[in-house]
């Protein structure tokens, strides 16, 4: 039996800048050469994206917005399989992440939440279907989502379905 999860929160643009030297020695106001890749991130994402390396099926609730990077990021989910609905907004842009990851793999992250901010009770599915419902800490800390989020948790509850949380 395939196990279908709902996955609701962030979907951020990764951009990791892997740096040779410790920050202390880094050219503030010149160049220091970095190593530097883009991916689809985000804690709900990313748990999305993984689960369907497994016999799961992974359903996205979340927001993008109508820029390169959301294309990016939707382009990417499909290749995966994660199923989406309303991803993609028309205001605002994609929430990206800039994560500075020094020579010993400490990461200091410099985020920008974009279109993640405003999920609403509009953006839930039906949930006739899920076996379980994954969130994200980060999608009630925002005061922007937190209604919405506390809407969701309410119809998942009502449906006795069980809702793991990420406090991240």
């Amino acid at each position: 039996m395939t196990a279908r999860v709902l996955c609701i929160g962030d979907v951020m643009l990764d951009v990791i800048t892997k740096i040779n030297v410790m920050p202390d020695k880094i050219n503030y106001g010149s160049d220091t050469p970095a190593k530097i890749s883009t991916h689809g991130g985000g804690a709900a994402g990313n748990v999305a994206s993984w689960l369907t390396r497994t016999d799961a099926r992974a359903t996205i609730v979340g927001h993008v917005g109508n820029d390169a990077a959301g294309h990016a990021l939707i382009s990417e989910f499909d290749a995966l399989g994660v199923r989406h609905n309303n991803l993609m907004i028309d205001n605002g842009n994609s929430g990206v992440v800039v994560v500075l990851v020094d020579p010993t793999g400490e990461r200091t992250m410099f985020p920008d939440n974009g279109a993640n901010s405003g999920l609403h009770i509009g953006d839930l599915p039906e949930l006739d279907g899920f076996d379980a419902v994954y969130l994200s800490g980060y999608s009630p800390l925002d005061p922007l989502s937190r209604a919405g989020v506390m809407q969701m948790i309410d119809a998942i509850k009502a449906q006795g379905i069980p809702l793991f949380f990420d406090p991240a």
